[in-house]
């Protein structure tokens, strides 16, 4: 009996030294963590440049912040003769979203708001986002995004064109 104890002890002895243990953690694919956008019909601009900068918290789990320079004007609806020419707008959109998903495709949810700069009564504008992101895995490809949004102040938003709904195209890097 206590061969076989002293047998057995040396067999696991000689396994443990000759198995090497391998720690099993959760790779991170590399991806592109920033990117370059042109906005149409959102955060408050009819068009728009932005700059984003993704933060990886777990691979389902993605944070985003951006910053943007836009143009927008005044709300205008003329129906007997000319109209007056509208006033101009330079806006400057930002927000911090969170996005859950898979691979490419992600459910976005965040705030966001827009800086006004011109004669408005409103010169800054709050919103919550929602919307779908595609977000490629690789440097040099096309990003896409759609969301929606409503100013938290109704829709008396100074007289600026506001669209609550957004459409962004970009290439991440």
């Amino acid at each position: 009996m206590a061969r076989k104890i002293l047998l057995l002890t040396a067999i696991l002895l000689i396994a443990k030294t000759s198995l090497f243990a391998q720690t099993q953690e959760e790779i991170i694919a590399p991806r592109p963590l920033n990117s370059i956008n042109l906005n149409l019909l959102g955060n408050a601009s009819l068009i728009s440049i932005d700059y984003e900068r993704q933060f990886i918290i777990r691979p389902t789990l993605i944070l985003s912040g951006k910053l943007g320079i836009g143009y927008n004007e005044e709300f205008m609806l003329c129906i007997y003769g000319e109209c007056p020419s509208p006033d101009t707008y330079l806006t400057i959109p930002h927000h911090v979203t969170g996005n859950i998903g898979k691979g490419k495709h992600f459910f976005e949810f965040g705030i966001g708001g827009a800086i006004i700069n011109g004669n408005t009564t409103r010169p800054y504008l709050l919103y919550p986002i929602i919307g779908y992101r595609f977000l490629p895995l690789k440097s040099k490809k096309i990003n896409f995004r759609i969301f929606g949004q409503i100013p938290l102040s109704g829709f008396d938003v100074g007289g600026v064109i506001f669209s609550p709904i957004g459409l962004n195209l970009g290439i991440s890097f």
